[in-house]
């Protein structure tokens, strides 16, 4: 049996060492642009600056007014967002995507001037595109780096994980803890590469972990197709399956079968004029807000999406407390004449995929846990940079002895 767990051991040892050497830049540029990223929002509203609004105690204007003091016609807007805070302003996005969007005093309906090519965002820019596709620019040549990254990911998946078995003990008294637990002094290079390696990785195992899982699943659709198969309900279990079979025809037909249950169906498109004819005028955005702010008074940001024209029902999502946490997220669905609520639709509706699936584009981040989050995100990112250093180092001087031995 020993020597059964001696040969794992030794394959895991030198398939964690291949990985991490074989996909050793691309994890190191990842995990570079990762630490600058770190803090992305908070760099820009520092350097280029973030539009705010001095309120008095002036109440806010009713959402009608607001787009009829700006000029903007209704049937251009596609959505409107708020928050609760009274120095953030009101953006207002367009239907027509190359339209740029509004920022306005929500008490004036003052225009705001608000940047887009600021030089922070810009650089921020430059370094999301290295950490997602090596620098690529153009959509081919994004879609082959894509791949590259999300090969380093699953690779960096597999090296956390062994590195903990890698990790273990085989001795557990205070001098071998001692090595792999905390930083020492006093040591030869590569003795210090190794405590280093060792202590750095068992402290961030568990926050890395979740950093590197959320960008596998960001790298790739299959995670989540799968996590639909197994937890998902029996429309997305259906969905996956269909999707996963490969062929074009049933994707195209698992992307049918996954639309069913929005707000909008295919018969109700097939008769649009007719639907035009008979819906009532649409609610006042006003009486939208009010319906929302009413039914969850803790809201911290309120996105009012505005029906189209052969619409009957219009969404409101409403975050509350952090905005970027998914379980405190609510969407409204309501009449779109007459602003009454139809249906709630909240993190514990979801199924255990979608609940699961939910966390993961700002759990990469650490945002879905705040500041402490996002700061603990960047560490164990830094923490990343550290292990491919002592790791390529341990596995250069490893490489020396062996040449040495075989000369």
């Amino acid at each position: 049996m020993r020597s059964v767990f001696a040969t794992l051991r030794r394959v895991v040892f030198w398939s964690h060492l291949v990985l991490g050497v074989a996909a050793s830049v691309v994890i190191l540029l990842m995990s570079v642009t990762g630490v600058l990223l770190g803090y992305e929002r908070q760099f820009i509203a520092l350097v280029d600056g973030a539009p705010r609004v001095f309120a008095y105690g002036a109440p806010r204007l009713p959402l009608d007014t607001l787009l009829r003091r700006a000029a903007v016609d209704r049937a251009d807007v596609a959505s409107v967002v708020l928050r609760a805070r009274a120095e953030e302003p009101a953006i207002v996005r367009f239907r027509d995507r190359e339209r740029t969007a509004l920022t306005l005093n929500p008490y004036t309906a003052q225009v705001i001037d608000t940047p887009v090519d600021g030089k922070a965002r810009a650089w921020m820019a430059s370094l999301r595109r290295w950490h997602r596709w090596i620098g690529a620019e153009d959509g081919a040549l994004r879609t082959r780096f894509k791949a590259v990254t999300g090969a380093a990911n699953l690779a960096f998946l597999f090296i956390v994980v062994s590195g903990l078995w890698l990790w273990w003990p085989r001795n557990w008294n205070m001098k071998a803890l001692r090595s792999v637990l905390w930083f020492r002094r006093g040591l030869s290079p590569k003795a210090r590469d190794f405590n280093w390696h060792n202590t750095i990785g068992f402290w961030s195992l568990v926050p890395l972990f979740f950093v590197v899982a959320s960008g596998v699943f960001i790298s790739y659709r299959w995670p989540g197709l799968w996590l639909d198969r197994a937890l998902g309900s029996a429309e997305e279990r259906a969905a996956a399956i269909a999707a996963l079979q490969q062929d074009d025809a049933t994707r195209g037909t698992a992307s049918t079968s996954g639309a069913v249950g929005g707000t909008r169906g295919g018969a109700e498109t097939g008769s649009a004029q007719d639907s035009a004819v008979v819906m009532p005028a649409h609610a006042a955005l006003n009486a939208y807000f009010v319906r929302a702010t009413r039914q969850l008074p803790d809201w911290q940001s309120l996105t009012i999406t505005l029906p189209a024209a052969t619409d009957s029902t219009a969404t409101l999502a409403v975050a509350e407390g952090n905005t970027y946490r998914p379980d405190l997220r609510t969407t409204l669905v309501v009449d779109a004449g007459t602003s009454e609520l139809l249906e709630v639709r909240n993190y514990a509706s979801l199924s255990a995929s979608r609940q699961i699936r939910a966390w993961v584009r700002f759990g990469h981040t650490g945002e879905v846990f705040g500041l402490a989050g996002q700061t603990l995100a960047t560490l164990v990112t830094l923490g990343s940079v550290v292990l491919v250093w002592t790791g390529l180092a341990l596995s250069w001087r490893r490489l020396l002895a062996w040449w040495h031995r075989a000369r």
